[in-house]
């Protein structure tokens, strides 16, 4: 089927190096029109990376610490088996820690919401080996909400958009998506063109 390859291809050299990437797990006709990628914002990013760090370095901190002050709590200023086996310890956890701020932040950029004229489709990584991939139909699409709670969400432009869907089907939400208001009048409109076209 070379058209479709080449009208996927055609699609394709407009996302991002991520984008295209993902874009290869999503079903795309040939009469389908890509209207946007949405990565997530890159303050999502900085609170990821920052909260790992947070947490890795207070382990490491207490661990050296308590290394630090075994007198206090009762053992020998001789035993240095105990010493060495905790600031030991503090640098597995450090290297643990690092290891998995940054498997962390790979998932978080390997998230990507793609809208095209007939569909919503996103691909997601839950783990390193262990993909999402969901796809709503526009005549399934009700409405689309955006919410933006917190001063950093209106400072730096980010938000949630709820799709509405149709009957008891689960409303998705897609987190962290920079400029929602404009992200969500993309998909509200190629609702409305979808419908238009097929009905609802």
């Amino acid at each position: 089927m070379p058209h479709t390859s080449a009208h996927r291809e055609e699609a394709s050299s407009h996302l991002t190096p991520m984008g295209q990437r993902l874009f290869r797990f999503v079903e795309f006709d040939d009469n389908e029109q890509l209207l946007a990628e949405i990565r997530k914002h890159p303050v999502g990013l900085v609170f990821t990376i920052a909260t790992g760090l947070f947490v890795s370095l207070a382990v490491m901190v207490g661990l050296v610490v308590l290394a630090l002050n075994l007198e206090s709590i009762g053992f020998s200023l001789d035993n240095t088996l105990i010493r060495d086996v905790l600031v030991g310890l503090a640098l597995v956890f450090g290297a643990f820690g690092l290891i998995a701020t940054f498997i962390a932040a790979v998932l978080y950029l390997s998230n990507v919401v793609f809208v095209t004229d007939q569909k919503i489709a996103q691909v997601m990584y839950i783990s390193l080996f262990n993909r999402k991939i969901l796809q709503l139909g526009m005549g399934n699409v009700q409405d689309v909400n955006v919410s933006q709670k917190g001063i950093l969400a209106h400072i730096f432009d980010y938000g949630s958009l709820i799709i509405e869907t149709a009957g008891e089907m689960e409303n998705p939400a897609f987190t962290y998506v920079p400029d929602p208001s404009t992200n969500s009048q993309i998909i509200i409109q190629a609702h409305q063109e979808y419908v238009e076209k097929h009905g609802n």
